[in-house]
């Protein structure tokens, strides 16, 4: 599984990582599979790694980092609200 989060973190689709892994493309879409959660995993590493990335360039006052931070903070909070 470690590889199929090592492929999803680097941003290459299912099929892709299907393909790659010999991994059947539909376990990908079963809702607590192994095969998912570890895409997923790679994913939202990822994300984690991007914002913290932004985060810091914001926090060096990066005007285009700041106004990003600001589009996906918003984001975050209006997906939050919906779904807390």
């Amino acid at each position: 599984m470690d590889e199929v989060t090592d492929f999803a973190y680097k941003y290459l689709l299912i099929p892709e990582i299907s393909v790659i892994t010999e991994i059947p493309k539909e376990l990908f879409k079963e809702d607590d599979h192994p095969v998912k959660l570890a895409f997923l995993k790679g994913r939202y590493l990822r994300k984690a790694e991007f914002n913290g990335s932004l985060i810091a360039l914001s926090k060096q006052l990066s005007s285009p980092a700041m106004a990003i931070e600001h589009k996906v903070a918003e984001s975050t909070f209006l997906n939050d609200s919906k779904n807390l």
